[in-house]
């Protein structure tokens, strides 16, 4: 990939968008139902408001190295070594959102989808398509990203309307009951479903075309996903109520099998929500994959990620089946989720620090 291959703000849009669409949409209404109660729809939205910063910081760190990505200012700011540490860090992080999210989904397939299938055939058979696709580079992975976007993200947005069709509003109260402290409680959890455009911003600054729009094109993106989100857990709450959710794997997936649509043929709104929802997530996989081959790239100055690619969806499939159990594998979840937190709120404004530091230095 050269610099003379660009980015539209349109496709970092969609880029942003698909990378955090993924898994977390099914387990987010649990996450936030433990802590926020008849308030978690509140928690996703102040979740994703405070995401935003996150963005606006990542939008401003790269803005100062229009030409590198972040595995290369890193390097700039903290020196040769503690640079190449902080590298070493981003790609376990990265490797770990398909880890987790793999095992999540494998286990929620398994479950209510294809019931006698073992969870290491589901996860083997996604990672090959994933390390057939994402060989082939950036560009080719984000037309089809596009084309998913299109035919698949489109057609499930359609499916999650139908959800209000089994809403009941008594599940809706009381409001705000015990003040903003358990609203505040529950956006931690939801921070993790907002996760990927900080990261894509760092990764593909230097090829997106008018850079002076980034943040306002990764912003629509996360203002999207509040939007959705919000929209999904408004359903869940409505349908199954906030204790059913909060103790439920995938309540998004039970919900939905409450919902008919009355004087029609269409049955079973779960099935037709888990079969649009494979292409959704494997679109979202494919660039978390794709984004730490190229990451391991950039860390050890390789010419080509395809390598990279090959050697890294073995050790990807190890680790997903690594967990002996779905709460094992939750408790991972959890600790992805604090690392991805403090890279958010901590790191990159740290990293930001630096950066307008060494500028004023430059220019005084």
């Amino acid at each position: 990939m050269s610099l003379g291959q660009r980015i539209s703000p349109l496709q970092l849009f969609v880029i942003c968008f698909v990378t955090a669409f993924g898994v977390s949409m099914t387990t987010l209404p649990r996450s936030v139902a433990e802590a926020a109660q008849e308030d978690m729809w509140l928690s996703v939205m102040l979740g994703g408001v405070l995401f935003l910063l996150t963005v606006w910081t990542a939008a401003k760190l790269a803005a100062y190295f229009p030409q590198a990505t972040c595995f290369e200012y890193h390097r700039i700011l903290l020196g040769p070594f503690l640079g190449q540490l902080f590298n070493l860090i981003l790609v376990v992080l990265l490797a770990m959102i398909p880890i987790v999210s793999i095992r999540t989904f494998g286990s929620a397939a398994q479950m209510y989808l294809f019931h006698i299938t073992p969870p290491p055939v589901i996860t083997f058979s996604i990672l090959l398509l994933l390390l057939y696709a994402a060989q082939y580079g950036l560009f080719p992975v984000i037309r089809l990203q596009q084309v998913i976007f299109v035919s698949s993200h489109i057609v499930f947005f359609l499916i999650i309307l139908l959800g209000f069709l089994a809403v009941h509003s008594r599940h809706y109260q009381p409001f705000l009951a015990e003040g903003l402290g358990p609203v505040f409680k529950g956006a931690i959890p939801s921070w993790y479903a907002y996760t990927g455009p900080e990261f894509v911003i760092g990764l593909l600054y230097p090829f997106i075309t008018r850079q002076k729009e980034v943040f306002k094109w990764s912003a629509a993106a996360v203002a999207a996903l509040i939007f959705v989100y919000t929209l999904i857990t408004v359903i869940v709450q409505g349908i199954l109520g906030v204790k059913e959710t909060a103790y439920m794997l995938s309540p998004t997936i039970i919900a939905y099998r409450s919902v008919e649509i009355p004087d029609t043929f269409i049955e079973r709104i779960d099935g037709y929500f888990l079969i649009f929802w494979i292409p959704v997530f494997v679109a979202c996989m494919l660039n978390w994959v794709y984004f730490t081959a190229f990451g391991i790239r950039r860390m050890l100055n390789l010419e080509d990620s395809r390598p990279v690619v090959v050697l890294l969806v073995p050790l990807l499939l190890y680790f997903v089946d690594l967990p002996p159990n779905y709460q094992t594998a939750a408790k991972v979840s959890e600790w992805v989720n604090r690392a991805l937190l403090v890279w958010g709120l901590g790191v990159l404004p740290f990293l930001l620090g630096l950066a307008w530091w060494r500028q004023r230095r430059k220019t005084c």
